[in-house]
């Protein structure tokens, strides 16, 4: 449980102070940390929030994604460098936040797509960028985890073999790989084998329903994939994820269309529920 995360993104893609209260909630819950978005965080929210963490005893994880005019798979060398300082722009967020990981789908643009499968060309750009993008993280205390998501969300990392791949390609000690349930429960034929497999390169783990709403009541093998982390001995943060119309237009951009939930307060109870009934 010392390393039990929740997602913010549960609330809106923007922490702001009226959402600070939940902080609370979460430490009442027997969270550790909270996973807080920064794509779109200022100086100043990043500064509110670490104090508000302090108060309430608690650690951070950070969530940030690539953007089309930072493109770490471009054929351009400009956007390519471009997705370099992107990156390490959310790193410095990240550790401005207290964070110790920057994870998500910061492996290509979120959205982009062009059509046609990934090719070896566009891994090995993604590879050199992320390579001196952990550089640059390393710096400042963060590690980069890189988040494969399913087939109708990226086309460029779907699997977790595919994740394993990239980071060895990387070869840098603050380059990992993430883990989502959800996004695994699409693209995976055993969520088991795929986190043995993954063992030496896995570095943070995400535990969403596959419908995304409250964990524990869709149909991933949740047991499983907790004994699996237990016998690779995996010891990072565990953030439960789950999404709601929290924030209408969020919900919608992320095919939302219904409430998954009865409210944060049963969300959060029931993420510590399902980790502390199979604990890892």
């Amino acid at each position: 449980m010392n390393r039990l995360g929740f997602s913010f993104l549960y609330f809106a893609p923007r922490i702001e102070a009226r959402h600070e209260r939940w902080f609370g909630r979460a430490a009442h819950h027997g969270y550790a940390g909270v996973e807080l978005p920064v794509n779109d965080a200022t100086d100043g929210d990043l500064v509110r929030m670490r104090k508000a963490l302090a108060n309430e005893g608690l650690g951070a994880t950070a969530v940030g994604f690539a953007v089309a005019g930072a493109n770490p798979v471009d054929p351009d060398p400009a956007v390519r460098k471009a997705a370099v300082e992107h990156l390490a722009r959310l790193a410095g967020r990240a550790a401005l936040l207290g964070a110790d990981v920057l994870a998500g789908p910061i492996h290509s643009a979120y959205g982009v797509f062009t059509g046609q499968p990934p090719t070896a060309d566009e891994r090995a750009r993604c590879a050199d960028v992320l390579r001196a993008a952990g550089e640059r993280a390393a710096r400042l205390g963060v590690r980069l985890a890189v988040e494969p998501l399913n087939r109708f969300e990226c086309y460029f990392l779907n699997s977790s073999a595919d994740c394993d791949a990239l980071v060895r390609a990387v070869a840098h000690p603050h380059v990992v790989g993430a883990f989502d349930t959800h996004h695994a429960h699409i693209e995976e034929r055993d969520v088991v084998a795929a986190i043995r497999a993954s063992a030496t390169t896995l570095g943070h783990v995400q535990l969403s329903e596959n419908h995304r709403g409250t964990p524990g009541t869709g149909q991933v093998p949740f047991a499983k994939v907790l004994a699996a982390l237990a016998a690779i001995r995996y010891s990072g943060w565990l953030v439960i994820e789950a999404f709601s119309r929290q924030d209408p237009a969020f919900g919608s951009a992320l095919r939302i269309w219904r409430e998954l939930d009865e409210g944060p307060e049963s969300v959060l109870s029931a993420g510590v529920a399902l980790v502390r009934s199979h604990p890892a």
